[in-house]
């Protein structure tokens, strides 16, 4: 049974409720001092009412153009000399913002700061010893200068020439061993079993000869063992790629005249390294200059390559040999008169840049291919972080969209489609406006991973201006949208809230610049000469909103629905299911689950970035990052108002984001690009084992995706400016105000 508004009204604590009860528990040893808070934004417009007797002197903001404007009736003051005003500065933002808002003021200010938490607010101490890498002083020009004074030059093959879009080569044989599970359908322990007889065997041996010791070990038909290793190699060379700028070099050398080598500590044939070199779309030498360890049974490791090389070449010719292993390729080269070039691998490069803490959360395959597609997009070139002294930066939308947003919606929509099939969801509505590109990229999903199931979805135009106002029956439906936060002028408010123009009626009261969270008792008197009106424009919003989702939502009684949203309370979820008389299940970032929430009584969901007993996603790394992931997964319109009687969408007038929103399509075409990647390496295991995948997210306490999003939004990574300007929150809670997002560099 339902949940009527009044039980909803007296039960529930709304989130600006406890945002003050925390802040009076807080700080209140600190009520009667001078007390400055930074921040004019929503946090603070619901907060002031709720502490009139604490002594606030002044409010704080970035924008010096708001200086003398009032917010409940405290002006907004400058920050010079605010030692003269306060005792003490609080930060009252979203809390992403913290140490980007004190960075900014700690300069300028003597007197203590905190932040809304009660935390003393500080600097966090980044580790920056990276930047000292004498390897950053390397270059393109430099080497292509090297290789100009050369007469022979050699290139390894495995991670300077070609890398794997996997973070270690190790991991190739756990990917492996997942894909004869699911795809050949055995359950040997095939990485391990390999790993035993290849140490066996001897560095010299094939991967012919490798598999020919594991027939003898394992129990499975000669086809079985051919199978898996053609499975091998097809697996390790999908996931191979050409380095282009080491590439370049390679067909530079070659189309130069000079005498190409490719020399390679690997149990891969001489057919399987030309096959290899035209799947990468690299030329290929003659078979005389391809030196492969297992076939020439000498190796780099031991030297006794180099030493074979040196005789066959000539030491009185210039050589000139690029690689990535330090000993194989650069001290032992040296030890027989090769001078040497030495380019980092991918992984080198992450682990000796800003990102090295990434590599702490690998624990799984699917960890493996996500981090390892990312170090193969910014670390492809092996020169990428030589300009930064190894911060990595961010100058192109697209390349942001694929490494900072595409692991955590890849692992969001991957989630969604596994757990709404278990779930029996004949239809899937994404909430306007969060839902715009989770719809969209939902589809390639699907598409992508199609196992034949019948779903359906759409994008459904909902907020809370609009379901509040088509729920909206009686007296107490009417005081929930008239208290829901406002600050701008009783005018404003009146048409942004009810589109109704103000007459004479109020006129005493039209211009008077009002709170709706404080001044509700206010309100509630002034606008009852427009209630009627107000009710009549609620029954036919109601209405047309009922007969939309009835033809463009398919809302029907014998269909399963889910609805996909960002989060937090699923007030939405509850006003839709109170609306249309219809069950759905919620799926979500993060969520209120807890008792506390009144709406759980009514409503099922689950969260994807959620872990354990959180069951307010305080530790939820998705939540701490909400503004980043609400200011992307946005649409190209402003906030649905309503539908009018022809089924239209009405919405507030465009802002910034929608201005800017081309920059946020090419954040979304890297998202999908990431998504497609991910997909292709890993959908034939997803697809057999989606229930151990879906189990394992569930039951881990982080993962690498939200980690991943979290630290690169976290001082990780420089982002410019160009992207920023596409990243505008637009805070409907104080007169459609629009904030351009900051970074923590």
């Amino acid at each position: 049974m339902g949940l009527n508004q009044k039980e909803i009204h007296m039960e529930q604590k709304s989130k600006y409720e406890i945002e003050i009860e925390n802040f009076r528990k807080i700080f209140d040893d600190k009520k009667n001092m001078c007390i400055a808070i930074y921040g004019i934004g929503r946090r603070t417009a619901t907060l002031l009412p709720g502490i009139t007797d604490y002594n606030i002197t002044g409010l704080l903001d970035r924008d010096k153009n708001n200086v003398g404007k009032e917010l409940c009736d405290i002006k907004v003051i400058p920050i010079d000399n605010i030692e003269e005003k306060a005792d003490l500065i609080i930060i009252n933002s979203d809390p992403s913002n913290y140490e980007i808002i004190f960075k900014r003021i700690s300069g300028k200010v003597t007197i203590p700061v905190y932040y809304a938490d009660g935390r003393l607010a500080c600097l966090s101490d980044k580790d920056k010893s990276y930047e000292q890498n004498e390897y950053w002083k390397s270059s393109y020009e430099e080497l292509k200068d090297k290789i100009d004074q050369a007469d022979i030059v050699s290139f390894d093959i495995f991670d300077t020439l070609i890398m794997r879009k996997i973070f270690s080569p190790e991991d190739v044989f756990r990917l492996l061993g997942e894909k004869v599970k699911a795809e050949l359908k055995s359950d040997c322990n095939i990485a391990g079993i390999r790993a035993q007889v290849a140490a066996k065997c001897g560095p010299f041996a094939t991967i012919n000869e490798i598999y020919e010791k594991i027939k003898k070990q394992i129990d499975l038909t000669d086809k079985n063992i051919s199978d898996i290793m053609q499975l091998e190699i097809k697996t390790d060379m999908d996931l191979c790629i050409a380095r282009k700028d080491i590439a370049e070099l390679y067909e530079y050398c070659i189309e130069s005249g000079k005498e190409v080598y490719l020399i390679s500590d690997m149990y891969y044939t001489l057919e399987d390294i030309k096959n290899l070199l035209k799947k990468c779309g690299l030329s290929i030498i003659d078979d005389g200059h391809i030196w492969i360890s297992c076939e020439k049974k000498k190796d780099k490791i031991s030297g006794s390559m180099w030493k074979k090389y040196m005789d066959m070449t000539g030491k009185a010719r210039g050589h000139l040999h690029i690689g990535d292993n330090k000993i194989s390729d650069i001290e032992n080269a040296a030890k027989y008169g090769v001078n040497s070039y030495y380019v980092m691998s991918g992984k080198d490069m992450l682990m000796n840049s800003s990102l090295s803490e990434l590599a702490s959360y690998v624990n799984t395959v699917s960890d493996s291919i996500c981090l390892g597609i990312v170090i193969a997009k910014l670390f492809n070139s092996p020169f990428a972080l030589c300009s930064t002294n190894g911060k990595v930066s961010f100058d192109d939308s697209e390349i942001y969209g694929y490494c900072v947003y595409g692991p955590l919606l890849e692992k969001f929509l991957i989630w969604l489609y596994y757990n709404s099939r278990k779930d029996g969801i004949d239809k899937l509505l994404f909430f306007a406006r969060d839902g715009y590109f989770l719809e969209k990229d939902y589809k390639i999903v699907s598409e992508l991973l199609d196992d034949g199931y019948k779903q359906d979805w759409c994008y459904l135009p909902i907020s809370r201006r609009l379901i509040y106002m088509a729920s909206m029956e009686n007296e107490e439906d009417f005081k929930t949208v008239v208290e829901f936060p406002y600050v701008g002028t009783f005018a404003d408010y009146m048409k942004s809230r009810f589109e109704i123009a103000v007459t004479d009626a109020t006129a005493q009261y039209n211009d008077r610049h009002i709170n709706a969270v404080g001044d509700s008792h206010n309100i509630l008197k002034w606008i009852q000469p427009y209630k009627e009106k107000i009710m009549q424009e609620a029954k036919e919003e109601r209405e047309n909103y009922i007969k939309y989702l009835e033809i463009d939502g398919d809302m029907q009684k014998d269909l399963t629905y889910g609805t996909v949203d960002l989060g937090y309370y699923g007030t939405n979820q509850y006003y839709l299911q109170r609306l249309t008389n219809i069950k759905t299940k919620g799926y979500c970032f993060y969520a209120c689950l807890s008792k506390d929430n009144v709406y759980m009584k009514d409503i099922s969901v689950d969260a994807c970035f959620q872990y354990g007993i959180d069951y307010t996603a305080e530790k939820s790394l998705a939540k701490k990052k909400n503004m980043h992931i609400e200011t992307f997964i946005t649409a190209p319109h402003g906030m649905i108002k309503y539908i009018d009687n022809h089924g239209s969408r009405i919405c507030e007038s465009d802002g910034k984001s929608q201005k800017y929103f081309h920059i946020k399509e090419k954040v979304n075409c890297g998202v999908v690009n990431f998504i497609r990647d991910y997909i292709n390496i890993y959908k034939g295991v997803l697809a057999v084992n989606s229930e151990e995948y879906i189990k394992l997210m569930h039951d881990r306490k982080e993962s690498l995706e939200d980690n991943l999003f979290y630290n690169m939004l976290n001082g990780m990574c420089n982002i410019s400016k160009d992207i920023l300007k596409g990243f505008y929150f637009d805070n409907d809670f104080v007169g459609g105000k629009e904030i351009m997002l900051e970074i923590c560099e």
